[in-house]
């Protein structure tokens, strides 16, 4: 009978509880550390001229070091202190054009409607928030806002919107996720067309990207668009321990929770810079400590630690190392084994246990440190820029879990 079944969820809470913690990609935390002065910086070029050199941004980042969460906390501060209309739009392989151009049509009629005129152009298959419109997200469609097309208009829509945008005294701020997404020709085609209409046509439209670091050697290398050129450029850096300490402690104070200086010091050093780390690493020691009230100790602390360097293989060092070519992964195996000795070995170390050719150094030097997978270990030399990677790497080839290429004639 259904009633001498066993139950295997836990009692609902009558209240549900407030997590200290926010371990997934993309989620902003409760307590955002270390990036107040980058957020100013960005917003004040964005307050200037839009046909400013400051008028156009991308933020870049490796995976785990946050710049999703500052896109979305620098358009969130545009909506609320300037009440600027930000137009959300995720980086696709797919056509960026068509899903920003069906982002800007839907934010055409949702202003239409606002000010009490109607729409000039029919739109679906869009949503609009709360003053953020974005694309990609169905909804239910109505027959008068059926379109069958979009992308030939962009440059036309996008204009008029901006003017109509500054007839009510605010901007437009265009913003795209995982820009490095994007095909080149597709962004050469986007950027002549925010750059007319910020530059010629004079419209109130600004621009911030975020990406993987190694746009500079793919669309930012591009010399024949002059809005890649021009994108100002902004490294989104590890954080200090100081910060992470800060980002674990004062989230769980505020909730309620206690930690000693021993548990916070296993903890914050474990983060390394990494704010995925540091939310994966609260959570798990809040959980294990059992919630508001319930003290978190070292034992606590180190199993959070162990549990978190096993999600951030999974997540973010496997998919990583996926996506590098065969010599790069040669190249950060062998220095794996190198670092075991716990010193950063030299490039050209690196390079004759890998069997790669010392000319080529510098150039699989520059790709992994864009890969986020090393950094610089002192005057050539490299270490791994996490310290979890060099150990998963030598597990991982040891128990077969990971492949490291065969050497091609052709390196």
């Amino acid at each position: 009978m259904a009633g001498d079944r066993p139950r295997y969820f836990p009692d609902e809470p009558d209240v549900p509880e407030a997590l200290p913690f926010t371990p997934g990609f993309g989620s902003t935390p409760s307590c955002l550390v270390g990036r107040d002065e980058l957020i100013r910086k960005v917003c004040t070029l964005l307050a200037g001229d839009p046909a400013s050199e400051g008028g156009a941004n991308v933020l870049l980042a490796p995976r785990g070091m946050g710049k999703t969460v500052l896109l979305n906390e620098i358009e969130g501060a545009a909506q609320e202190e300037r009440g600027w209309l930000v137009l959300a739009v995720a980086g696709t392989d797919g056509d960026p054009i068509a899903e920003t151009h069906k982002t800007v049509v839907q934010a055409q009629h949702s202003m239409a409607q606002a000010h009490g005129e109607p729409a000039r152009r029919p739109v679906s298959g869009v949503s609009l928030g709360a003053g953020v419109v974005s694309a990609g997200v169905a909804v239910a469609e109505e027959p008068e806002l059926r379109r069958t097309s979009y992308g030939d208009d962009l440059r036309r829509d996008l204009g008029e919107l901006a003017g109509s945008a500054a007839r009510i005294g605010v901007r437009v701020l265009l913003t795209m996720d995982e820009m490095h997404a994007i095909p080149l020709a597709k962004a050469r085609q986007l950027g002549s067309y925010i750059q007319h209409i910020a530059k010629r046509e004079r419209r109130a439209l600004v621009f911030l990207g975020a990406a993987l670091p190694y746009i500079t050697e793919t669309l930012l290398a591009d010399r024949k668009s002059t809005f890649l050129q021009r994108l100002a450029v902004h490294n989104v850096d590890p954080l200090p321990e100081q910060e992470a300490r800060r980002g674990l402690r004062e989230p769980i104070v505020t909730h309620g929770g206690i930690i000693g200086d021993d548990a916070l010091d296993i903890a914050g050093s474990a983060v390394a810079g990494h704010p995925y780390m540091l939310q994966l690493i609260g959570d798990k020691m809040w959980r294990a400590a059992g919630g508001p009230g319930k003290p978190i100790t070292v034992a606590h602390a180190k199993r959070a630690v162990a549990e978190a360097d096993e999600t951030l293989q999974d997540h973010l060092l496997a998919p990583t190392w996926q996506s590098l070519s065969d010599t790069d992964k040669r190249f950060l195996a062998a220095l794996a084994v190198l670092a075991d000795s716990g010193e950063s070995p030299r490039v050209a170390a690196v390079c004759e246990q890998a069997g790669i050719g010392k000319t080529s150094a510098s150039a699989y030097r520059r790709r992994l440190l864009l890969s986020g997978m090393v950094s610089p270990g002192g005057r050539g030399r490299l270490k791994p820029a996490h310290p979890a990677i060099g150990p998963w790497l030598r597990r991982s080839i040891a128990a077969g879990s990971i492949r490291v290429p065969e050497k091609d004639n052709t390196d």
